[in-house]
């Protein structure tokens, strides 16, 4: 009896548990956000103490000409080239090596 009892409320979890899971899926109804008008205008866009902006918006003219740069953008690409190899042969041998183990094992 215990046993039937105990399948049974590991049937209902499980389902239930589903159940919750594809709720996450559903998409939600833009309708309500459609009525909250009075909140979207009232808010107000704080740049920095007295209101005014921090910067412009930046692009090529207004960019400086000393920036942050990292050491690998300060390298070449021909001294980049070994650690894109590296990065490449890092991720792409395991797979190699796993096929070549099934192969193998046959």
């Amino acid at each position: 009896m215990k046993s039937v009892t105990f399948s049974t409320v590991l049937a209902v979890v499980v389902a239930m548990s589903c159940v919750l899971m594809s709720q996450a899926f559903v998409p939600r109804s833009s309708v309500g956000h459609a009525f909250n008008v009075k909140a979207a205008t009232t808010t107000t866009k704080l740049n920095g103490f007295m209101g005014d902006p921090e910067r412009e918006s930046l692009s090529r003219d207004s960019e400086p000409e000393e920036f942050f740069q990292t050491n690998t953008d300060k390298m070449t690409d021909e001294e980049k080239l070994p650690i894109a190899l590296a990065g490449l042969a890092g991720i792409s041998l395991p797979f190699i090596l796993g096929l070549i183990a099934l192969y193998a094992a046959k």
